[in-house]
């Protein structure tokens, strides 16, 4: 008997990131947020202090992603509008 295959639902979403200012930081982000359950993909741009997220729904959402940041020494910061 086959088990039903349950539908992922996966979301993307940007993170603005204080404090991410060298390679160094990239990594332990990086890290941080890739340790989360339910993260497929992180994307990190050191210049603009933010991070392109790629998580399953199901698993975890974007204050998990933010808390992850703050135990690993970043704090989320807002991203402009526009």
């Amino acid at each position: 008997m086959e088990k039903p295959q349950t539908e992922t639902a996966l979301e993307t979403r940007e993170i603005g990131i204080a404090g991410m200012t060298c390679d160094r930081c990239v990594s332990r982000v990086e890290k941080a947020l890739r340790s989360v359950n339910g993260v497929k993909d992180v994307r990190l741009n050191r210049h603009a202090a933010r991070a392109t997220v790629t998580f399953d729904t199901a698993n975890t959402n974007e204050p998990a992603l933010q808390d992850a940041l703050i135990k690993c020494g970043y704090k989320p910061s807002p991203l402009p509008v526009g």
